[in-house]
């Protein structure tokens, strides 16, 4: 069973997963309420004397996070991105640089590399190994992303529902997998876990990312989308 000194050491590592995310939500919002539900499953996770449950708990401050980030700054862009299409008429992805993206996915990627080549021994997990791989999947996650109007513009607002819901699904079953490869005291089974969250992120690659480059050179008029 865990000691009090472990389970703060857990709760600082996925502390310092949240905070990326918690810059964005603040970013969106310029409101602490976003933060409090995560404060509170953070704190919760390191009181209960359960550690299933605290890490259970931890699991979910951490999705949590992800699902303000993501929706603070998707109420933000939108409102933006139309008064944008209204004034000049679409723009390649609507300023969201493709080139910044492809350098996060790539740096990622190289991050969670990295970080799963430095804990490949050992029945307990390398904390500094950790946060290289998760700070990897974050940044690879980010990158991945794209805006709702972007997808609607490109591939159409029914089209666009759908992908939103891939690009969720896929970011949940990745961290996911990878969090549940904490668990074991197994090396290669973590191993296993961590190389299989890279297969949602293909998938998103694969059904958000090509289409909407292959969209690219289509013409499209600014009207389309918000008819």
């Amino acid at each position: 069973m865990p000691n009090f000194g472990e389970k703060v050491l857990a709760a600082a590592i996925f502390l310092a997963l949240e905070l990326p995310l918690g810059f964005i939500a603040y970013r969106a919002t310029r409101r602490l309420k976003p933060f409090l539900v995560p404060a509170a499953l953070l704190v919760a996770a390191v009181l209960v004397p359960d550690p299933a449950w605290g890490a259970l708990l931890l699991l979910a401050g951490l999705f949590t996070m992800f699902g303000q980030a993501i929706g603070a700054r998707v109420r933000k862009t939108v409102a933006e991105e139309r008064r944008q299409l209204a004034a000049h008429g679409p723009s390649p992805w609507l300023g969201q640089s493709r080139r910044s993206s492809l350098s996060l996915i790539a740096v990622g990627v190289v991050a969670m590399l990295v970080g799963i080549a430095g804990d490949t021994t050992g029945p307990v997990s390398n904390w500094i190994a950790i946060l290289i791989y998760y700070a990897g999947s974050i940044m690879l996650g980010i990158g991945l992303f794209r805006r709702h109007t972007v997808l609607v513009l490109y591939l159409g607002k029914r089209r666009a529902g759908w992908l939103e819901v891939i690009q969720v699904s896929t970011a949940f079953v990745a961290y996911g997998l990878a969090t549940a490869g904490e668990f074991s005291s197994d090396p290669g089974q973590r191993l296993t876990f961590r190389l299989l969250s890279f297969v949602p992120f293909g998938l998103h690659f694969l059904f958000v990312w090509i289409p909407l480059m292959k969209a690219q050179e289509r013409p499209v008029l600014a009207e389309t989308p918000f008819a």
